[in-house]
């Protein structure tokens, strides 16, 4: 199954994730000087955050899939509602990791990209819980 080629899976929206996440900061304005440390704890937390949604909306998904007369769509709605802590945790997640690398000039920024950041993130993750719904009737 596509959705659950898990580690490769996570491995490239990770590595997406934390590279967008520098490039964008970076061009924003300098970024203030943070340890090893510090970074390593912020990419960890932001991988935990994002891992803990995807598996939230596959658990969910799993839950309503069996209804045949749902829509895919409607599938990953109800997953959502049943996964918004989860996806606000790692919305929280990603403007901080944005927020972390700019100065206070570049904030406003960093955290309106976080929020781009976030929602294409969320859009994925229904295409892939939709893709998922769609495999599991075949």
């Amino acid at each position: 199954m596509i959705f659950f080629d898990a580690a490769r899976w996570r491995g490239a929206t990770i590595v997406v994730a934390l590279c967008g996440s520098l490039a964008s900061c970076a061009a924003l304005s300098p970024a203030p000087n943070l340890t090893s440390d510090e970074k390593k704890a912020l990419s960890s937390s932001l991988n935990e955050k994002y891992t803990a949604y995807q598996d939230c909306m596959a658990s969910e998904s799993d839950r309503f899939s069996h209804i045949k007369s749902a829509p895919p769509s409607d599938i990953a709605q109800g997953a959502q509602a049943g996964c918004e802590a989860a996806f606000r945790s790692y919305h929280q997640a990603v403007t901080k990791q944005f927020t972390a690398f700019v100065s206070s000039a570049g904030q406003a920024e960093a955290r309106s990209q976080a929020d781009q950041h976030a929602s294409d993130a969320k859009d994925r993750i229904w295409g892939h819980v939709i893709q998922r719904v769609l495999i599991q009737r075949q």
